[in-house]
């Protein structure tokens, strides 16, 4: 009987999942959503993001079950001098740092809004990493 409690307790620990080192380190506030013609098909985002963590964080992906896809996106001085966008794969939080998404540089671009929205709505975005979920965080539309 004793060898028996002590496989089933080994195989409880071994099937407990274990949440990743930077769980909780990620926090994003003061979210929210430039305000948009109920049909326009895309929106851009906005938020702080926070490390409180010792080793820098890398975002590589953003989803909403409000639309159908999100990108991170930055502006960039292109050619004449006109800022353009661009696409990134990857935003690097730093440790013990933050980084802001806000107009005219570092945002969101959210892609086909699956329900209308209107001000003072709010949807929840999921930041995620190469080994998983980083933080969810509430964006307001305004």
């Amino acid at each position: 009987m004793p060898r028996l409690l002590f496989v089933l307790a080994l195989l409880l620990a071994v099937s407990t999942p274990v949440a990743p080192a930077f769980a909780g380190e990620l926090k994003g506030h003061d979210g929210w959503i430039r305000e948009a013609p109920p049909v326009a098909r895309v929106r851009a985002g906005y938020l702080v993001l926070e490390n409180a963590g010792a080793a820098d964080l890398v975002v590589t992906g953003v989803r909403s079950a409000a639309f159908g896809a999100i990108e991170m996106h930055t502006m960039a001085e292109g050619e004449g001098g006109t800022m353009r966008m661009r696409r990134l794969s990857e935003l690097v939080v730093p440790a013990g740092g933050r980084v802001e998404l806000r107009p005219g540089g570092l945002h969101l671009m959210l892609f086909r809004a699956r329900q209308p929205l209107a001000a003072g709505d709010t949807v929840t975005v999921e930041l995620d990493g190469a080994d998983g979920p980083l933080a969810s965080v509430v964006l307001e539309q305004r």
